[in-house]
């Protein structure tokens, strides 16, 4: 019981992951990391709620990232699969759905 209570305690006290989100939508811009960081465009193939569909689809961001004298455009995927980047390693999380009347959103999180 001892033991378990120390372990606990002890993880308690170490620092969290360094990673923070953001939420973003086309044409915004966020500084992460010591870079800036803009969506410039996304593409939402998935398939509408209402809809049955052979395939699921994706959704496609293109981050364009600055960091001093250096700028590279990225490309990044829902389903997530992480990308390194000058402001860190960035995943797509989440992304609103386009039927839903308002502009689309996509949650990024950043790690270093």
């Amino acid at each position: 019981m001892f033991r378990t209570l120390l372990l606990t305690l002890t993880l308690a006290t170490l620092p969290a992951a360094s990673a923070s989100s953001v939420t973003l939508g086309a044409g915004q811009s966020a500084a992460l990391n010591g870079a800036k960081v803009t969506l410039l465009r996304v593409t939402d193939s998935r398939c509408p709620l209402t809809a049955i569909c052979v395939m699921a689809g994706n959704v496609k961001a293109s981050l364009f990232v600055v960091r001093g004298t250096s700028a590279r455009l990225y490309t990044v995927y829902l389903p997530g699969v992480p990308v390194q980047t000058a402001a860190g390693r960035v995943t797509l999380k989440a992304a609103t759905r386009r039927e839903s009347g308002s502009p689309q959103r996509l949650t990024f999180e950043v790690g270093k």
